[in-house]
């Protein structure tokens, strides 16, 4: 072999991208042979993959995952020696189909790059360095007794035996072997539950949205469902009129289908309308209705954050509710105090005054309607743990800093996504039954939005939200909290320790005598509308 295509097969094999671009041939929409160009979901899934070699893909259908995924483990295979792929489809005619993905890749090489094959039979390629790809069906028993550098579990969600099945492969993978699970969603299943699990691998949902092709110009009229769908999610015309062209055809105007089919977040992916938003179902009584409730006493060292969520006062309306966190250890939180009633604002304020002066929380107001009484109400008083957020003021042409959390349709999910988050991965233990009770009946409407079920409520569902938004600066407000409460003597030093899980001579410098009834006054900012 000459020097000049020596060369070009190291560059080959040291620059993936450059061979996908320049070598790699698939079948585009239109049933052309094309060069693999890949668009921005498989750009997405590129990056990520070099972050951690067990990556979870939760993806809508058609955005040509699995043809990207190929990709990277065929240039593996083609240019390690001894380099073994395993590949897993949902069913005996996907495996044909993956296949028929290498089988393609190969055929079209160049005639220097199409390196040697000792087999080339219906799902296996061997090449003459021991580089191996290997397709079947999750229920094909013909991977057993052999190792894989890699694995790719294609539509895992539908397989028949999800758990079982991915531990039987995954003890054929060697001790390093990278592992790519992908699949569409399938409903409230395994594949749900991996999700959620922190195990290890880098999650990564890839939205329809981030396909260009997704989109048409093509005008619609659009329904009341559609329009709300729209709106919700904030699509550009193009998008709008794709999803209504798509959501009529393909998907029967079904729109629990088309959440399924092409989801826009990782939440709804798993979901039909009415189902669940939290993925556990809560047992609980029927109790504690109103009032506050106490489920453990405040620690002096412990550190506490609060979320307030203000109502009118309106007997027949929404309630006025706040939740206390202790988060002393995030990964342990647990609620151990709620408000909820229907209240006039005056009463609540003291109410909330009333759970501060006991745990001394960094408390996170929303700050629309209502919650503007509160925050006037905690700033009378003095007291200084407030969540604070920047906004840009175009009229003075400068950021300013405002007071509480503003819920918008941009907020909103990032509050409940980290809600949920917190809940699914068993970081916070709920205690209270009327927020369980709240959490059964949160659910996702026919357009997909989480809201309360029918007749149900879900204030103290935001109060626990607000609270974990307070995580963002419970870290400073700690810092402040630690100059006011010095420990004395050797009982308060253990006490300290034993509360905080640190070790009192490593933080004995960031102590103060100085001690007031809310901490330092000036901490609190000017109230900003």
């Amino acid at each position: 072999m000459n020097k000049k295509l020596q060369t070009e097969i190291e560059k080959c094999k040291n620059d993936f991208d450059y061979f996908c671009y320049t070598y790699l041939k698939i079948v585009d929409k239109n049933g052309d042979l094309v060069l693999l160009k890949p668009n921005v979901a498989q750009q997405r899934f590129l990056y990520n993959l070099e972050d951690n070699p067990w990556i979870y893909v939760l993806k809508a259908r058609q955005l040509g995952l699995t043809t990207i995924i190929a990709a990277k483990l065929f240039h593996k295979a083609l240019f390690t020696p001894n380099f073994k792929v395993a590949v897993l489809a949902h069913t005996r005619e996907a495996a044909k189909s993956i296949f028929q993905i290498y089988r393609r890749f190969y055929s079209n090489l160049p005639k220097f790059l199409r390196f040697k094959a000792e087999a080339a039979n219906v799902n296996e390629l061997i090449f003459f360095h021991g580089g191996t790809i290997k397709v079947g069906s999750a229920s094909s028993n013909s991977f057993r007794g052999s190792t894989y550098n890699s694995l790719h579990l294609s539509e895992f969600a539908f397989y028949d035996n999800i758990e079982s099945t991915i531990q039987s492969v995954f003890q054929t993978a060697t001790p390093n072997a990278a592992i790519i699970l992908e699949t569409t969603a399938n409903g409230l299943n395994d594949a749900q539950t991996i999700w959620n699990d922190d195990n290890g691998f880098n999650k990564l949902f890839i939205s329809w949205i981030n396909d260009d092709n997704y989109s048409s110009k093509k005008k619609s009229k659009f329904s009341t469902i559609e329009k709300s769908y729209i709106d919700l999610h904030e699509l550009d015309p193009k998008k709008a009129n794709w999803f209504a062209e798509t959501l009529r055809g393909k998907c029967l105007n079904n729109l629990n289908t088309w959440n399924q089919e092409y989801p826009i977040t990782a939440e709804i992916a798993f979901v039909t309308s009415g189902k669940k938003f939290f993925p556990m179902v809560y047992q609980t009584s029927g109790n504690d209705k109103i009032g506050w409730k106490f489920y453990k006493d405040p620690g002096k060292y412990r550190t506490y954050v609060a979320g307030v969520d203000t109502a009118s006062g309106s007997p027949t309306g929404d309630y006025s509710a706040m939740v206390i966190m202790d988060v002393t250890d995030r990964k342990k939180s647990e609620v151990v105090a709620t408000f909820y009633d229907r209240v006039p604002l005056k009463e609540f304020s003291n109410q909330v005054l009333k759970g501060l002066a006991q745990y001394s929380p960094l408390v996170v107001v929303e700050s629309n309607s209502y919650g503007l009484a509160i925050i006037e109400a905690l700033r009378e008083e003095g007291y200084a743990y407030l969540y604070r957020r920047t906004k840009y003021d175009k009229i003075s042409n400068r950021w300013t800093e405002q007071l509480g959390f503003a819920t918008t349709k941009q907020s909103r999910p990032v509050l409940l996504s980290r809600l949920h988050q917190w809940v699914s991965q068993n970081h916070l233990n709920v205690m209270c039954p009327r927020l369980m009770d709240e959490m059964n009946t949160f659910v996702y409407n026919e357009t997909g939005k989480p809201e309360a079920d029918q007749g149900k409520h879900d204030d103290l569902v935001f109060a626990a939200g607000l609270a974990l938004i307070g995580l963002d600066q419970v870290n400073d407000y700690e810092e402040e909290r630690q100059l006011q409460r010095k420990p004395v003597g050797t009982r308060e030093i253990l006490e300290w320790e034993i509360q905080t899980g640190k070790l009192y001579k490593d933080c004995t410098e960031n102590f103060s005598d100085e001690k007031n009834k809310w901490g330092d006054t000036d901490l609190v900012a000017p109230m900003t509308r």
